[in-house]
């Protein structure tokens, strides 16, 4: 494994901040609650999708290079925004990402109540989802082009193929992918198409280390990659044979920053809520 002291990336479809028309305000979802305790004492830098037109306009201001940013509330952190073709990025998150992955990963579709896959869907993974999953790659390659031992945390199911484009770039890279919703039991896969299923698995073997909230979770996975795809697989020690490789499979529980929450529960305004 990569020493502590190598260059970290972090990399996920939405960023720390996001820039309005009159401020800046910090990235909602529990994603960014989770990573902005390890952005702020590390020395990081944190590939997002630009998420509004003012996001662009900053990627712009910096040639599409990291910046630093203080979000609300505390915290300083440099940020790098990639702009998608908005096609695209409507493709990859209102098409494919949210109504299939993440209905799939809530056991929201299964066999009996299986979602319509039509060419509009498959062209979404191609032309949406993969698209931006590229773009990000680039600017994660981009980053880590003069480390000698980088290290890549990819975060969630918006970047299931992301992992294979860097380990291409880079085959030495220490890429890490933790995967923030949970992971159902093989029958919840099989209502993809079995070519988009197989870049989906692909693109996250190809990481060094996969995390999950629970070892259900971990589980599922390995027996994911046991019945869906065929490969070997190792239960008791959590690890998977992936071409030349040997993936490991881990259950890591993710806290919540607990010193901010304890720093955010001493406003004024907690008070007067709780009166």
């Amino acid at each position: 494994m990569a020493d502590s002291g190598a260059p970290l990336v972090l990399v996920s479809n939405r960023g720390p901040v996001e820039f309005t028309s009159s401020d800046v305000k910090r990235g909602s979802g529990g994603l960014v609650t989770a990573l902005t305790g390890l952005a702020s004492h590390r020395d990081a830098i944190w590939v997002a999708s630009a998420m509004s037109e003012q996001d662009i306009e900053k990627a712009d201001e910096h040639d599409g290079k990291p910046f630093t940013v203080e979000a609300p509330g505390g915290g300083e952190y440099r940020v790098r925004f990639v702009a998608s073709d908005p096609q695209a990025y409507e493709r990859f998150y209102s098409i494919f990402a949210n109504p299939l992955l993440w209905f799939i990963q809530h056991y929201l579709w299964d066999l009996s109540n299986a979602p319509v896959i039509r060419r509009h869907e498959v062209e979404a993974f191609e032309f949406g989802y993969n698209l931006v999953n590229e773009d990000l790659a680039r600017a994660v390659v981009d980053e880590i082009e003069d480390s000698e031992e980088p290290v890549v945390m990819v975060h969630d199911y918006h970047l299931y193929t992301l992992p294979a484009l860097v380990r291409r770039a880079r085959s030495e890279v220490f890429l890490h992918h933790f995967v923030h919703v949970p992971w159902p039991q093989s029958d919840a896969w099989r209502v993809l198409p079995g070519q988009i299923r197989e870049e989906i698995y692909n693109g996250l073997l190809a990481n060094d280390i996969i995390g999950f909230h629970t070892r259900s979770y971990r589980r599922n996975f390995l027996q994911c990659c046991r019945d869906l795809m065929g490969y070997e697989v190792d239960f008791e020690r959590g690890t998977v044979r992936w071409e030349d490789r040997e993936v490991w499979v881990r259950a890591y529980p993710l806290p919540i920053d607990w010193a901010a929450t304890m720093h955010a529960s001493q406003h004024d305004r907690v008070d007067e809520f709780e009166k």
